[in-house]
């Protein structure tokens, strides 16, 4: 567009017209569109100069490039990152609209800022069975103390994460909702509840909020919000909404002969993808369901599997749809709660108003069973309607890149189980244990794990607890800590049922204790006798030098299961700090949180 020639120069002199000539040239109409409504808000703030007059040239947010709206501040409360991620992302797009915005971690947040905050964003995720971040927990509880301040003056949205497989799905996010508004907050843009799955769901709400935002500051601008922040990458970029297909490479089953269990090690090919991990991350892994089990529900609801059906993955036949892009099992609530509105079944619906008995319902069901006790007429779109969209299984990295370059390696428990006279078997675990071999392609994407990470200082002691595979990233830790000239002391507490057959990767574990890699190791197994031993009875026993390694800045690890023995492993923890600092249980817990928030107790549990 040539400035002098297309507006016959206006009222620009030539250097001014020449200079907005070369400023011009090569926009496109969304980015023209955007400069028009940031023109249009410039000429407002010309207009009302009554109290600008007093200010300096430099507090005018205008100046800055930034419309006249009240600053947005953005609070995220995230367990492995991606609430923080998503909240940088809400940043950026506000900072190309030309939005003031601050954002800030719930635990460096200032809690006396409240009264002068106008516009918040609340990201929060929802952590364990229901409960905040540990970062978040603080100001979670301040809100609902009598300590809190009324917030009428305050306009607010939640986006809340979770996992629509927990029964407390995004509680944290709705509790965040629900205080607010009892404090007087007003909601501008309804809660977004986001499942494994958040991508598409957190996008639209961030647009929302912003468009939101600038329309109750009265703009009259055309601003757009970006479809994502500005950072142009060459290639394609592979991601949870573009994923990778990984060649197996290989599988073997970790366990011995007569174990009670099936541990599958896998290592995944990632040549020319270009994707990048770090130990502490995790690998997003789709499963499908089972030939077996897509036959059943066909014959159970008197479909071919052949009917053509609209699915969030385009217009495929039922039977494939069963297979790849929904999930039979395990039994959802959010499939439970869809089937009982379509079947108006009272007795589904009462399970559902009961937390205790929607557990016990739930607790080794698939959908297979539902149908077959509660029977209905279905069509194909009615069938899919009822169905969870088949979400990935996050499985912790075992390896580090450094050590394996364009691989990456998982370690997999294989379910199965026997209920309700049928034998059944986990979605994505069973899939890669029977469905898939050496050669086959799976999708997959890396989710970075922002809050499980080695110290930035490699000669800080670390304390790691696996049990079963919750080792899994620990392996990677000390694969990452092999290739360093520098390594601080190392100590690995890992638990299983036999020594004989369920000792996972334990040649690795000799070598690199072998190598001084690894600096000390303990083991329960805890049918090797009478009376069970647990990880944390090793700690206990250990209880002296565990205290005196955290005293020396050690950081803590622990990785597995989030139901029971990631609690006791923390109550283990308090009663070490206890004893050997001759404290109160209260100042114990006291020492605990500090070393949450200063990032030296981090969990990755499930």
């Amino acid at each position: 567009m040539e400035l002098k020639k297309g507006l016959n120069r206006g009222p620009f002199n030539d250097e001014q017209a020449d200079k907005l000539n070369v400023a011009l040239n090569g926009l496109d109409s969304g980015q023209l569109q955007w400069l028009s409504g940031y023109f249009e808000g410039l000429i407002q703030t010309s207009l009302n100069k009554t109290t600008v007059e007093s200010r300096s040239l430099g507090s005018d947010p205008n100046v800055d490039g930034e419309l006249k709206t009240e600053k947005v501040h953005i609070l995220f409360g995230s367990h492995t990152g991606n609430s923080e991620g998503l909240a940088k992302d809400l940043h950026a797009r506000a900072k190309e609209m030309g939005i003031d915005a601050v954002i800030s971690d719930m635990a460096s947040f200032k809690i006396r800022e409240l009264k002068g905050i106008n516009k918040l964003a609340v990201i929060v995720s929802t952590h364990g069975l229901g409960e905040p971040p540990v970062q978040a927990e603080d100001f979670y509880n301040y809100l609902q103390s009598k300590k809190a301040p009324n917030l009428d003056h305050v306009q607010y949205s939640v986006l809340a994460l979770g996992d629509s497989s927990y029964l407390d799905f995004c509680q944290t996010g709705k509790d965040f909702d629900s205080i607010l508004e009892k404090l007087g907050a007003q909601r501008v843009v309804p809660r977004q509840d986001c499942d494994v799955d958040y991508s598409d769901q957190a996008e639209t709400w961030q647009k929302k909020f912003l468009t939101t935002i600038i329309e109750t500051n009265g703009q009259t601008t055309t601003a757009q919000v970006q479809d994502a922040p500005s950072n142009p990458v060459k290639g394609i970029q592979y991601s949870r909404k573009n994923l990778f297909e990984a060649t197996i490479l290989e599988k073997i089953n970790l366990n011995g002969k007569g174990s009670s269990k099936e541990t599958i090690h896998l290592e995944l090919d990632l040549e020319g993808s270009g994707i990048k991990y770090e130990p502490g991350d995790a690998l997003g892994v789709y499963g499908a369901n089972s030939p077996t089990l897509v036959r059943s529900v066909l014959e159970s609801t008197n479909l071919s599997g052949k009917e053509e059906v609209e699915t969030h993955e385009g217009i495929k036949t039922l039977y494939d749809a069963l297979t790849y892009d929904y999930e039979l099992t395990p039994l959802s609530k959010t499939t439970l709660s869809g089937y009982s509105e379509l079947t108006g079944n009272n007795g589904l619906k009462k399970i559902l108003g009961d937390k205790n008995a929607l557990q016990e319902y739930l607790s080794g069901r698939d959908f297979l069973d539902l149908i077959s006790e509660v029977p209905i007429t279905l069509t194909s779109n009615e069938l899919i309607s009822v169905l969870r969209k088949n979400t990935p299984r996050m499985y912790s990295i075992a390896s580090a890149q450094d050590v394996v370059d364009e691989e990456v390696h998982l370690l997999v428990s294989v379910v199965r189980y026997n209920a309700l006279g049928r034998d059944k078997e986990g979605h994505c675990s069973s899939t890669l244990a029977d469905r898939l071999e050496i050669g086959d392609k799976v999708k997959v994407f890396v989710d970075k794990n922002t809050r499980f990470k080695l110290p930035q200082n490699p000669e800080a002691p670390i304390i790691m607890v696996g049990p079963g595979t919750g080792v899994a990233p620990f392996r990677a830790f000390m694969q990452q800590r092999e290739v360093l000239d520098k390594k601080g002391p190392s100590w690995l507490f890992f638990g299983d049922r036999n020594f004989t057959t369920d000792f996972l990767y334990q040649t690795e574990w000799q070598q690199y204790m072998k190598e001084g890699v690894l600096t000390k190791a303990d083991v329960a197994f805890s049918r090797d006798q009478e009376q069970k031993h647990y990880v944390q009875h090793r700690m206990l026993e250990n209880g002296k030098e565990l205290f005196e390694w955290l005293e020396n800045g050690a950081h803590f690890y622990v990785c597995g299961d989030a139901q029971k023995m990631a609690k006791d492993v923390d109550i283990a923890l308090k009663q070490i700090i206890q004893q050997q600092g001759g404290i109160t249980i209260e100042k114990a817990e006291e020492y605990v949180k500090n070393l949450q928030i200063t990032n030296r107790y981090q969990a990755d549990i499930y």
